[in-house]
């Protein structure tokens, strides 16, 4: 068959001949004339369309041999055919006959009619290049006909209602479509400068195309405008009051694309050929073998083999199903991953791996699991993954579906941030810095960036799970961001582009694949047969699924136990509204009120204190070392006895002096101890658990035992036993609760003295009572996109008060909880239409919405205009009754700091 190398774009090596090449060649065919098809080559194969559409787009000289569909013709003594793609009008397919075979490059295609372009040809051939943007199951497109009448009516009922509706399509191509479907409608089309200039050569190419007009805004009205994406923000679209907007495109068919694109609508109309089709072609052209290129070409590929069919996605990772350890050989003249030099004649290794790498399946498992909606199917393939794994992988791997490089136990930190991850991808793709903002600014997400900008550009080699854990070791040990950069440029470089995805979504602590800790716990007790209560306990005891895992492989889950300097996940109080719910369910068992009592909620930091040997160390709630910062609860805990782990609260205190939380956070950044801060915000480590005593763990042992055992230990300065309030009534519970507040402590901790100690558990043996302190009403003034699901919508909002003198609205916090699914998209659209501008991710808006925004508690902080910042801020209401010359003033603000 004919070769087929990948680097930078698709290149036949025996014939010299580049296929839609990124960068300029010497001899190409260009498929079509949209500009990332286009290049300045010095000698190009096109179609007769796409000749006089490139000269209108690109100018320069070149050597051109244009072709009519199905002109057998000779170039080079290459025989060569074109056959419509039915994109664009003009867009060509590629075949090639040789001594060595047929090849059919498709280039951009669909087999749905247009109104505008050819109908699609096809024909028999050994190898078909196919390009699979649309390359998943979840992508088949609704009947052109329905999506063309909401189109219709859309613009219909916009015109009857007094808006002026507005297309937005690429001007090339889809512009075209929606003009021909006007036409046939009856509405008028008008049309942006861009599109103008495409269409008049599209009229010159076809005569009997659609009349139409250049943008005139005396004139627009009763015409339906048609515009390029890019000019939605322009100043032109602006000055349109009473617009209504919608974009065409296939990427409409995915939630809350309307949003994305800042439109009113979204209709899935596009010009490239969806999953069914995409099968359907395949079964026209019967090719030997399939080659992918695009989109989700590894997803395509992999289900073509599935059917029995031989493919491969071209400078893709390429991997069968999870369960199996050996894959077919790829064919020696189709080399899926090419240096990314172009000048490489011959590629390093014409064939895959007869074996798929450890973290080239990790990769391809995360995919998957991203891929689905379902917890069932997600546990399937965890559950299928982990039981494949041996002791060691399977440790290892347990560990990065946690989304860390190291167990949550382990102290270890990366600290390789954007600024390293950019930095070495400029390295690896040896790109500019403004290509990987322009890529960044697209995709919001390091992981969609670092694939998108490797893409054809690294030397993949197999990389397995043990070796990522040691690179990630390396990381973590190398000083400073210029040796991590050269750790991960190195990495990068030998990576798959979805394996570097993979492994900057590990550096980033953040998989963003649907998948939650507890699934994974559900899929070690699927894959091991084991009880899902016994995982969670000796996950929670051992602060490490890696060694749960290993664990659960052998059935040794009773060997987990609580173990000195091995922090584990505290047991947590669940929420209750007030005091009469709070009695309400302590007088549920009348015959036990008297088991509980209350304990005052401090506004400190949950902490471990653990205490053996000549060593105490102090852990916080995410397991994190902290004794560096609190040097002096650690000494003073030598005087402790050995063998002992408290579970208490540091709090900031000082006789006749208030401290808040917000002094204690200024001893949480000292990494070398505390400096002068031990003086100025001293703290005291307040102890209301005992764990482990005398080598035993008392972890089963009800609190009234543990308590009676805390009691007895004589407690050094610095350390102190939380007091123990009876309640007997609901009025009771509302006293401690404002005796604690006048204690300028948060609330109430209710407790009942039979429970076990539950490490992470949030159940009814504890509750708290926290009322707010107050609200605030403010002013939204800048709002950015969220992050994971949310990262489509505009759910993080800045707020701000106003100033009593000047009317200034100053900046006091940002939140982004509280609100409702559909909320959040109405706010979105809301937003999207008054923004003011943009910079960077962030967006400034007119501040027109007030929210009423509850917290914890206010200090002074220069981290805002106003000089107060708020602690825990979440949104209570949408106060749509109010305006904003009705919101809280700075002065209201800072007399909540003073009370």
């Amino acid at each position: 068959m004919i070769r087929v190398v990948f680097s930078r774009g698709i290149h036949l090596p025996d014939q010299d001949l580049w296929l839609d090449p990124r960068d300029s060649k010497p001899f190409a065919f260009v498929s079509h004339a949209h500009a990332d098809h286009i290049g300045r080559h010095e000698e190009v194969i096109l179609s007769t369309g796409t000749a006089a559409l490139m000269r209108a787009r690109l100018g320069g000289d070149r050597v051109e041999h244009p072709l009519d569909f199905e002109q057998r013709a000779n170039i080079r003594e290459l025989e060569v055919t074109l056959y419509p793609a039915g994109h664009v009008l003009g867009s060509a397919q590629l075949f090639l006959q040789s001594d060595a075979g047929s090849l059919l490059y498709t280039g951009d295609f669909k087999l749905r009619s247009s109104l505008s372009s050819e109908p699609t040809g096809w024909r028999q051939a050994d190898t078909l290049i196919l390009e699979t943007t649309f390359g998943k199951p979840q992508f088949h497109f609704p009947p052109t006909e329905q999506v063309v009448a909401q189109m219709v009516a859309f613009c219909r009922e916009a015109m009857e209602e007094g808006d002026q509706p507005i297309l937005f399509g690429y001007s090339l191509g889809k512009a075209q479509e929606i003009l021909c479907a006007l036409a046939a409608a009856g509405l008028p089309p008008m049309l942006h400068g861009a599109v103008h200039h495409m269409t008049r050569v599209y009229r010159k190419l076809r005569p009997d195309f659609p009349d139409f007009v250049k943008y005139d805004a005396k004139n627009l009205a009763g015409h339906v405008l048609i515009a390029p994406p890019n000019a939605a923000r322009s100043v032109m679209i602006r000055r349109i009051r009473h617009r209504r907007t919608a974009v065409l495109t296939g990427w409409a068919i995915t939630p809350g694309a309307h949003f994305r694109y800042g439109t009113d609508a979204a209709f899935p109309l596009s010009d490239h050929a969806d999953y069914p089709d995409l099968l359907r072609y395949v079964e026209l052209v019967q090719p030997k073998q399939v080659l992918t290129v695009h989109g989700y070409a590894t997803e395509f590929a992999r289900d073509l083999r599935e059917r029995g069919i031989d493919a491969w996605a071209l400078g893709q990772n390429n991997q069968l199903d999870l369960s199996l350890e050996r894959v077919a050989r790829a064919p020696s003249h189709a080399v899926v991953g090419a240096p990314a030099d172009d000048t490489a004649k011959q590629p390093r290794s014409a064939e895959t791996p007869t074996s798929v790498s450890g973290f080239a399946r990790f990769t391809e498992l995360i995919t998957r699991i991203a891929a689905t909606m379902s917890k069932l199917e997600k546990t399937r393939l965890l559950a299928d993954f982990l039981a494949s794994l041996d002791e060691a992988d399977l440790a290892i791997a347990a560990v990065f579906l946690t989304g860390r490089p190291f167990p949550q136990s382990d102290p270890r930190v990366l600290q390789a941030g954007w600024a390293v991850i950019k930095r070495s991808l400029i390295l690896a793709a040896r790109c500019p810095e403004s290509e990987l903002r322009e890529v960044s600014a697209r995709h919001h997400d390091a992981a969609a960036t670092t694939q998108e900008i490797l893409n054809g550009r690294t030397r993949p080699e197999p990389l397995e799970l043990r070796e990522a854990h040691r690179f990630f070791e390396r990381v973590e040990s190398a000083r400073g961001p210029v040796a991590k950069t050269g750790q991960l440029r190195e990495m990068l470089e030998r990576l798959t582009p979805p394996e570097a995805g993979a492994m900057v979504k590990i550096l980033t602590g953040d998989l963003r694949i649907g998948l939650k800790e507890g699934l994974v716990e559900d899929a070690i007790a699927t894959a091991f047969e084991r009880e899902l209560s016994a995982i969670r306990e000796a996950n929670m005891l051992t602060g490490d699924l890696g060694e749960t895992a290993q664990l659960a492989r052998v059935d040794r889950l009773g060997d987990a136990s609580l173990r000195l300097f091995r922090p584990i996940k505290c047991m947590l109080a669940s929420p209750e509204p007030d005091a009469d719910a709070i009695w309400k369910r302590v007088a549920a068992e009348p015959e036990q009120t008297a088991a509980w009592w209350a304990e005052d909620k401090f506004d400190g930091i949950r902490a471990q204190l653990h205490r053996e040997g000549d060593r105490a160390a102090l852990f916080s709630r995410d397991l994190k070392d902290v004794t560096r910062q609190f040097t002096e609860i650690a000494e003073a805990a030598a005087q402790l006895p050995p063998g002992i782990v408290l579970d208490g609260e540091i709090v900031a205190y000082e006789e006749g002096r208030k401290l808040s939380f917000f002094d204690l956070q200024k001893r949480l950044g000292r990494t070398t101890g505390d400096l002068f801060l031990g003086s100025e915000i001293p703290v005291t480590f307040i102890a209301f658990d005992l764990l482990h005593c005398d080598g035993e763990s008392l972890l089963k042992h009800p609190l009234r035992e543990r308590r009676a055992r805390l009691d007895r230990i004589n407690l050094p300065p610095r350390l102190e036993r939380v007091a123990l309030i009876p309640i007997d009534s609901s009025a009771a519970i509302d006293t401690a609760f404002d005796a604690a507040r006048a204690r300028r402590n948060e609330g109430l901790i209710i407790k009942d003295s039979r429970s076990l100690y539950l490490p992470g558990r949030r159940g009814l043996a504890w509750l708290k009572l926290k009322k707010e302190l107050a609200t605030l009403d403010v002013a939204v003034v800048a709002v950015e996109s969220g992050h994971g699901r949310r990262k489509d919508v505009l759910s993080d909002y800045t707020f701000a008060v106003r100033d009593d003198a000047s009317g200034e609205l100053l900046t006091i916090g940002k939140a982004y909880s509280g609100l409702t699914d559909l909320e959040i998209e109405q706010l979105t659209e809301h937003f999207t239409e008054r923004t003011i501008r943009k910079n960077g991710h962030l967006r400034e808006v007119e501040p027109d919405i007030v929210l009423e925004i509850a917290f914890d508690s206010i200090q002074a902080s220069t981290r805002h205009q106003s000089g107060l910042a708020l602690r825990f801020p979440r949104i209570k209401s949408i106060r749509r009754d109010k305006t904003v010359e009705m919101i809280d003033s700075l002065s209201y603000a800072r007399s909540l700091v003073a009370s």
